[in-house]
């Protein structure tokens, strides 16, 4: 099949949440929305920002371990690592400069993880739940603090932190009420987390 006209092709490819704002840019000036695309990366902005200033309120930042899969064992890395920082933790394991990285189970247990939050990449809530089993018969699951404090949570990784765009704001969102409860709340939409302790209601 033969087109009329040569298309434009545009590669997205964005490692952080202003990478993200660009690339809605770019796509408004190749499709001629430009004036939809400022107003919705004005609006995303404001709520990063939103985020970033009230969590830098937060007297502490947990650590925070980002599974981004069960086995092997893996934590996010690029805008995930982003996310939890802006949301006020500390980041145990992963980098903004790369991807997701495996972890060994060791380094796990030495890093005292203060907070764990499970989002396998793509899966959403009731999938992700189905990989809980896998992390409860780790040997030393219930010597970390997150475990011991009821502060593991899962995360519906499809639609708010796997895939790239708006939606990682309320990604963000969610994090920030998670790793700082007595800052935020109601940032949680409904399906969008759970404790763990309360996932056999879903």
């Amino acid at each position: 099949m033969t087109l009329n006209k040569n298309p434009q092709v545009i590669s997205l490819d964005p490692e952080s949440l202003g990478d993200v704002l660009d690339d809605i840019r770019r796509v408004g000036r190749a499709t001629g929305k430009d004036e939809a695309a400022e107003s919705l990366t004005g609006q995303l902005q404001v709520r990063i920002d939103a985020v970033t200033e009230r969590a830098a309120q937060a007297e502490y930042r947990p650590k925070v371990l980002q599974l981004e899969w069960a086995d092997p064992l893996l934590c996010g890395g690029h805008w995930v690592v982003e996310m939890v920082e802006r949301a006020g933790g500390e980041s145990c394991f992963g980098s903004k400069e790369t991807g997701s990285s495996r972890l060994d189970w060791n380094q796990v247990i030495a890093s005292q993880p203060e907070i764990i939050m499970l989002m396998p990449c793509g899966f959403d809530l009731k999938r992700a739940l189905e990989d809980v089993p896998l992390l409860l018969k780790l040997e030393g699951w219930d010597s970390i603090p997150a475990v011991r404090n009821d502060q593991v949570f899962i995360i519906d990784a499809d639609a708010y932190t796997s895939r790239l765009g708006p939606r990682l704001v309320t990604g963000l969102e969610i994090m920030a009420e998670i790793i700082h409860p007595e800052v935020f709340s109601g940032m949680i939409p409904d399906g969008g987390a759970v404790r763990l302790s309360d996932a056999a209601r879903i």
